[in-house]
């Protein structure tokens, strides 16, 4: 079901997302705020990447270290030299213009495969983080005033 991972994960944004009860803004602000909080975690919890699917962590920790390990191509031995290029005798040995031109690949791929892992943890344990942070705001929207505007609107 879940990893420790991402339990970890959902976990710090229900407490992120409850310490932004602490924050110097209106109780709207600390809501929209909150819900913000802990629905990036979720979202960080539940990404994956990559055609093989593995965690944001992993991905970036595979391409930093393809961006910083050193390139076949930039050490030469001595004595390296390119290899001499003959040139066509005939124009029938000429390449044809449609095998010259090569169409264009992007030279970012980018995050192409990214998915998230709903159907490996399930949504039930998602509602159940969320419902309990929106039940912490609303007993401290209570705390705050908030009975007296439910008695108001009662009356």
């Amino acid at each position: 079901m879940f990893r420790d991972r991402d339990l970890f994960l959902l976990g710090a944004g229900a407490l992120f997302s409850a310490l932004c009860l602490l924050l110097p803004l209106p109780f709207v602000g600390k809501l929209v705020t909150g819900v913000l909080t802990l629905v990036g975690f979720m979202v960080l919890a539940l990404l994956r990447l990559g055609p093989d699917r593995i965690s944001i962590e992993e991905w970036l920790r595979r391409r930093l270290r393809f961006w910083f390990s050193p390139r076949r191509f930039v050490y030469h031995r001595p004595g390296w030299k390119l290899p001499a290029r003959r040139l066509p005798t005939s124009e029938q040995n000429l390449p044809s213009p449609a095998s010259v031109l090569r169409p264009l690949r992007a030279s970012w791929t980018g995050l192409r495969p990214v998915v998230l892992a709903l159907p490996e943890s399930g949504i039930y344990p998602l509602v159940t983080v969320f419902l309990g942070v929106l039940g912490a705001y609303f007993i401290a929207w209570l705390a705050q005033g908030g009975a007296e505007e439910i008695a108001a609107i009662f009356r």
